[in-house]
C-alpha cells in the first residue's frame, strides 16, 4: 500500500484519500492478509510501517531526494516478495514496481491527468489495473484496464440517529470556493436555520483570503464555525444534523462526506456537480439541485426524506466492506494474471529450447 506522504493514514484531521487507505489497510489485515504500508510519519502499523519525505513544491534538491529516498525504500521492498502493490501516491514514483512487472492497482483519488495514465500504461511491464472512485471522474478514459470502486465509510463503526436531534445545518470539508462554504451559508440564512460548519482554512493559494472575505463576516448568531474535528465528533455532529449542506461547485470525484452523512442517518443536500448523480439518489437521501434557490426550497422539503433510507444506502452501496472485497477482487486477478503470463513464458522456453535440440 502506497500513500502520498503528505498526510499521515489515517489522517488527523482533514485527508479524503488517507482516510480511505486506513479502511483498505485494516480491511486487508482482517482478513489475514499481510499488509506494508509506505505514508507519511506518523502512519499506523497495519502489519509493517514505511515512511518517506514530503516533496510537495519544495527545491529541486528536496524533491530529488525525497524521490530518491523513496525508490531506494521501494526496491527493499521488491526483495520482500510482495505480491500486489496498491498505490494512490505520484505516479513518477512507481517505476521501481512498473519496471519489475508487479501487479499494481492504481487508485485516482483527484481528478485525473491523462500524462499519469500514459505513464502508468506505457511503463507497467506487469498486470495493471486503474481504479476511479465515480463514473463521472473517469470519463473520456476509455480502457480495458479501468474500474469503479466507490470510496467508503465504516458503517460498522458508525450508529446512524433516526431523528436530528438539534436540527442544525451542518457543513463540512476545506472552507473554500470549490466546496461552497459561501453557499451554504447563503443558503442557510435564507432558510433561518441554524449552520454549523466544521472544517479548515485551506493552505491552498487564496485559501485564507477567501475564508477572511467570505465565511468570516458571517460568522455569530445562526452561523458557527466549530473549526477541524476528528472522527469520532464528525460522525456526532453529522448524526445530530437536520441536513447537510455539500453545494460543491467543482466536479469532486467522490464525496467521502456523503457516505459519511448517509451512514449516520442524514440527508445530503447538494448539486449536480462530479460525483453527486452517482452517489445521492434525489428525493430517497437527499436532494441534487441546479442553484441556491433550489437548495433552499430543499432545505424545507427535508423532512420528506427517511433517515433509515439513508442509513440502508449507505449500509447496501458505500460499506468498507463492500470496498475491500471489490480491491481483492482485482488483486486476485491481476495476480492470476501476472501467473498465466509467467507459466505461458515458461512453457514457451521450453518449447524452443526442445525444438532446439
Amino acid at each position: 500500500m502506497i500513500a502520498d506522504s503528505k498526510i499521515s493514514v489515517p489522517p488527523k484531521g482533514y485527508g479524503g484519500a488517507e482516510r480511505i487507505f486506513a479502511h483498505l489497510c485494516e480491511g486487508f489485515a482482517r482478513r489475514g492478509h499481510k499488509v506494508t504500508l509506505l505514508a507519511a510519519e506518523g502512519s499506523r502499523n497495519y502489519g509493517r510501517l514505511i515512511t518517506y519525505p514530503w516533496a510537495g513544491q519544495s527545491a529541486i534538491a528536496w524533491r530529488g531526494y525525497c524521490k530518491l529516498n523513496f525508490i531506494v525504500r521501494s526496491l527493499r521492498e521488491l526483495l520482500f516478495g510482495q505480491d500486489i502493490v496498491l498505490a494512490g501516491c505520484r505516479t513518477d514514483y512507481l517505476f521501481p514496481f512498473l519496471m519489475t512487472g508487479m501487479p499494481l492497482i492504481y487508485r485516482f483519488g483527484n481528478p485525473i491527468d491523462q500524462m499519469d495514465v500514459e505513464r502508468l500504461q506505457n511503463a507497467a511491464k506487469g498486470p495493471l489495473s486503474l481504479v476511479a472512485v465515480s463514473n463521472h471522474q473517469r470519463t473520456g478514459f476509455a480502457s480495458r484496464r479501468w474500474a469503479t470502486i466507490y470510496n467508503s465509510t465504516n458503517t460498522r463503526r458508525i450508529t446512524a440517529s433516526a431523528n436530528a436531534t438539534d436540527g442544525y445545518l451542518a457543513f463540512i470539508g476545506r472552507l473554500t470556493a470549490n466546496k461552497g462554504a459561501d453557499t451554504a451559508i447563503r443558503v442557510a440564512k435564507r432558510s433561518a436555520l441554524p449552520l454549523k460548519m466544521a472544517g479548515n482554512i485551506s493552505d491552498e493559494p487564496g485559501g485564507q483570503t477567501f475564508f477572511e472575505r467570505e465565511v468570516r463576516p458571517h460568522l455569530g448568531g445562526n452561523i458557527e464555525w466549530i473549526g477541524e474535528i476528528a472522527d469520532n465528533q464528525k460522525f456526532e455532529f453529522l448524526a445530530a444534523a437536520r441536513a447537510v449542506l455539500a453545494p460543491i461547485q467543482w466536479d469532486e470525484p467522490c464525496a467521502n462526506v456523503v457516505m459519511e452523512s448517509l451512514a449516520c442517518g442524514t440527508p445530503v443536500i447538494t448539486t449536480h456537480r462530479g460525483c453527486m448523480p452517482e452517489l445521492i439518489r434525489d428525493g430517497v437521501t437527499g436532494f441534487l439541485t441546479n442553484d441556491e434557490d433550489e437548495m433552499a426550497r430543499s432545505v424545507m422539503r427535508i423532512g420528506e426524506i427517511s433517515r433509515q433510507a439513508c442509513r440502508t444506502e449507505a449500509e447496501n452501496r458505500f460499506s468498507t466492506d463492500q470496498m475491500v472485497e471489490e480491491y481483492l477482487d482485482i488483486a486476485h486477478g491481476l495476480i492470476a494474471e501476472k501467473y498465466r503470463t509467467s507459466r505461458k513464458a515458461r512453457l514457451l522456453n521450453v518449447s524452443t529450447q526442445q525444438s532446439r535440440k
